[in-house]
């Protein structure tokens, strides 16, 4: 199956899949990796190199949000993909050109891809 990326609704939030994911991440020299779970979730297992963001604690998210560098490409991940997409959202809405991992961790997990702990 070849991959897709979603641009309806930004064009600055890209939605692929684990695999594209993975390669983009891999090739990207301004890369930086954001887990957007707790950090309960993150300490379970996160990407290697990943940087934790709590979308579920707002105030922190959008305080802590202002300082990425807006010259890297975010590349965002969550348990199952339906956090990352509203925290990628909001970050394109910003000014953030991002990269949204379908499915999450248990996507990733399930193609058989490795994770930190």
């Amino acid at each position: 199956m070849a991959t897709c990326s979603v641009k309806a609704e930004n064009p600055d939030l890209e939605t692929v899949s684990t695999e594209e994911f993975k390669n983009q991440l891999t090739e990207d020299p301004s890369a930086y990796l954001l887990d957007v779970r707790t950090p309960e979730e993150f300490a379970e297992g996160h990407l290697a190199g990943a940087h934790i963001l709590n979308w579920l604690d707002p105030e922190t998210f959008q305080r802590d949000a202002k300082d990425l560098d807006k010259s890297k490409t975010i590349y965002v991940y969550c348990r199952s993909g339906r956090r990352s997409h509203e925290a990628g959202s909001y970050l394109a809405e910003h000014g953030y050109h991002v990269v949204d991992m379908e499915g999450g961790i248990l996507a990733w997990e399930k193609d058989g891809f490795p994770v930190s702990k």
